[in-house]
């Protein structure tokens, strides 16, 4: 679906009584409330006649992950990893650095500011249970308060737009890349994970996605097409860890990284329909790494802006066989 098919469909739709509820829901879902956040869940229910007034922006920006969450469009400070790879095919992601004013949507997604880097909420999923056993040390407690009105100036350790919450590493993972929010509320247990994604060069994809450990760890593998996941319709397909996977899994980890800006312009999210799968892989820790396949031989992992182009007799073998 490209741009203007999507703002057609959006005029086509009335809204129903109890939309209002799953909107906010469906926030909620993003960013799960704590007990100190209670005044916040009634700020986003008065908003809400604002969000439908503005719904192609508003639903563009909060539907799709194949755009950051985070524009790095905007001023950003060039700094350089800790870590320098001298290959040519190696691109750096700059350390974001917020404009003196922040956005809304800044206020809208999970934040969190540890050791002076900026870790955003991924779309890899993990459950309350197991959350629980991959509970590890205690990194710190998240302060309150970065909203739209933040200054540049508010963005000091463990600083957060999630509310108040006790932060962990995360067992089997490494937490320059992950962490984890967790807390208890009532018996509910809510934690989400965050990575940091940014400030970091990358000369291949082993460099980012096997910062995930999927390779090595797949317990089950399901794919969804465009519309499918577009929509949210819970039609799965199981894709078998056969020989065809794992090839292709060992030429993502090869694979050269391209400016995701670049391919962006060029019109890679066009025709989403027909370019794009998603790939749901369920790891032995139980947690849930998605990754976005595009035609033209190219794979996307959460916010980073950048793609991965694959070796084509692999990609096209696995993406033949969806």
């Amino acid at each position: 679906m490209n741009r203007k098919d999507y703002k057609h469909a959006m005029d086509q739709i009335e809204p129903e009584a109890d939309l209002q509820n799953r909107i906010a829901q469906k926030l909620l879902r993003q960013k799960p409330t704590s007990p100190f956040r209670i005044k916040r869940v009634q700020y986003i229910m008065g908003s809400l006649l604002f969000v439908i007034i503005i719904g192609i922006i508003g639903l563009d920006m909060w539907k799709s992950a194949n755009e950051p969450l985070i524009d790095v469009r905007e001023p950003i400070e060039q700094v350089d990893p800790n870590e320098h790879i001298d290959d040519p095919n190696a691109i750096t992601i700059p350390k974001i650095k917020l404009p003196d004013k922040s956005d809304a949507m800044a206020d809208m997604i999970g934040l969190i500011v540890y050791k002076g880097n900026i870790y955003t909420q991924t779309s890899t999923h993990i459950s309350a249970e197991n959350a629980t056993e991959l509970r590890g040390d205690k990194l710190g407690r998240t302060k309150a308060g970065i909203d739209e009105w933040s200054e540049q100036t508010d963005y000091v350790e463990l600083a957060s737009t999630i509310g108040v919450a006790d932060i962990f590493s995360v067992n089997g993972y490494d937490s320059d890349f992950r962490i984890m929010s967790y807390q208890v509320h009532e018996g509910q247990i809510y934690a989400e994970l965050y990575e940091h994604l940014n400030g970091i060069t990358i000369a291949n994809g082993e460099d980012l996605i096997g910062k995930t450990k999927v390779k090595d760890n797949m317990e089950t593998v399901r794919w969804q097409d465009y519309n499918n996941w577009y929509y949210s319709k819970p039609q799965f397909h199981t894709l078998p860890l056969n020989q065809t996977l794992h090839t292709f899994m060992a030429a993502l980890y090869e694979a050269k990284p391209m400016d995701g800006e670049k391919l962006y312009k060029e019109g890679i999210y066009d025709d989403g329909a027909q370019n794009q799968k998603v790939l749901f892989f369920k790891l032995k820790d139980q947690t849930e790494v998605q990754m976005w396949l595009f035609k033209g031989n190219y794979v996307k992992y959460a916010n980073a802006p950048v793609f991965f182009q694959l070796e084509p007799a692999a990609f096209s073998a696995l993406w033949d066989s969806l």
